[in-house]
């Protein structure tokens, strides 16, 4: 082995084989050659635990978390804690952390982190990897090295705050950190499924995820690969929607998992936590619809940005008309998040025409047209729409060409849909003698 890297896979390798000596010897090796491996301490640690050296492994946990909390990596910090927290429920050492990451913490601000380990880092020729040192020996010597700070340079002076949770005061924030749990995972193991009730959301300290997707024929489709402070599940807190992709683990993965229920018991502050959170997905979910939506893809950045503030958000339940049959057209909608449905009255009858997904337009042959609107449009869940004003809509229209091509050509298609559901449905009542040409 030549590089950080491949030291580190080695290091793996042997502790998830139990092969603890080795591994120990390989990760002290690795905060040896960068004392701010974080990975590195917290692996030394782990294989500690596992070799059945609790206070050691206390020790260099306890200096991690302190260290990572104040070089301005608090998830790494996080997990330590939790750990500590298990081994010792009346140790109390999440207060402090909330204190220093709260919302009226002094060190908040726009800070820098301490730079991590760097995995291209060639390896000393001299570095011996095989030679595992007698266990009387490399203990101390590992525990010693991962719990030293000697060489660490100066912490920052600002931290940088922590999404959503640096929102809450200290005293709430201690409440929810006691309720979360650390899930430690191997390569493919489920971490949510497609279709599962959402009761949870995670935030990844370390390693990747795999977010997958079942089409109709049941085929997956990988959609993402999410990364260290990455959020996943996070709609579970707001709306208890079924989960509309799995993930799994893409390698050993460290997460925080937020379970709703426990957050609710544990804090009155949690209506706080759910608004942040709210804030939070929202502006996620804009964000994917300003890259993804036809409608904004003739734009520059700026202007795309520009032009959503023009817009106004609204949620609405599930069962609400967004949009009556006959009724004047008011703007145009884009759907943020949930779905809609679309039909009309024909006759007695209500003929569904489609169900509509975050960043579909509608409402837009109306406006074109300048005539009532053609269908109603009804929430099928609890969903939010952004809606732009009819005078808005025309000025965006006339400015610019490729705007009003989609717009039109959406409203054409959706017009020559309307009718051939339409004349599906009327042949249905058909009998066969209907149907016989002579």
């Amino acid at each position: 082995m030549q590089t950080v890297l491949e030291l580190r896979a080695h290091a793996d390798q042997k502790l998830f084989a139990a092969e603890y000596p080795a591994a120990l010897h390989a990760y002290a090796l690795l905060v040896r050659l960068q004392p701010n491996d974080l990975e590195a301490r917290l692996r030394v640690a782990d294989t500690l635990l596992a070799m059945g050296e609790v206070q050691a492994a206390a020790l260099v946990y306890t200096a991690l978390a302190r260290h990572a909390a104040n070089a301005g990596h608090p998830l790494v910090a996080l997990v330590a804690l939790k750990i500590l927290e298990a081994l010792d429920p009346e140790a109390g050492l999440l207060a402090s952390f909330a204190k220093l990451y709260g919302k009226e913490s002094p060190r908040l601000g726009r800070g820098v982190r301490l730079s991590l380990a760097s995995m291209g880092l060639e390896l000393p020729a001299d570095l011996d990897v095989t030679q595992t040192p007698p266990l009387e020996q490399l203990l101390p010597a590992a525990a010693k090295i991962a719990v030293s700070m000697d060489t660490i340079a100066a912490y920052p002076e600002k931290l940088p705050p922590i999404p959503i949770f640096s929102e809450l005061p200290a005293d709430a924030f201690a409440r929810v950190l006691a309720a979360l749990k650390l899930v430690r995972t191997r390569p493919g193991d489920a971490v949510l499924k497609q279709g599962d009730v959402g009761t949870s959301f995670f935030v990844i300290v370390r390693g990747t995820v795999r977010v997958v997707r079942a089409d109709e024929t049941g085929a997956d489709h990988e959609l993402a690969r999410l990364h260290d402070g990455s959020i996943f599940g996070e709609m579970a807190l707001v709306s208890a929607q079924p989960r509309t992709a799995s993930v799994y683990a893409a390698q050993d993965c460290d997460l925080l998992e937020f379970d709703r229920d426990a957050l609710a018991a544990a804090s009155a502050e949690v209506t706080t936590l759910a608004a942040a959170l709210d804030k939070f997905t929202r502006e996620r979910l804009i964000q994917n619809v300003l890259a993804t939506s036809p409608l904004f893809r003739p734009l520059e950045r700026e202007q795309r940005v520009d032009l959503l503030r023009r817009f106004s958000a609204h949620d609405v339940a599930a069962g609400t008309h967004v949009i009556r049959e006959g009724e004047p057209g008011r703007g145009l909608f884009l759907l943020l998040a949930g779905e809609v449905d679309v039909w009309k009255r024909d006759g007695d009858e209500k003929v569904m025409l489609a169900t509509l997904k975050p960043g579909d337009v509608f409402g837009e042959i109306s406006l074109l047209n300048d005539e009532p609107t053609t269908a109603t449009v009804t929430a099928g869940v609890a969903s939010t729409v952004l809606f732009l004003d009819r005078a808005l809509f025309r000025r965006l229209v006339d400015a610019i060409d490729a705007i009003r091509d989609y717009v039109e050509n959406l409203g054409d298609e959706r017009l020559l849909d309307q009718r051939l559901t339409l004349d599906a449905a009327n042949l249905e009542e058909l009998d066969e003698d209907d149907l016989v040409m002579i």
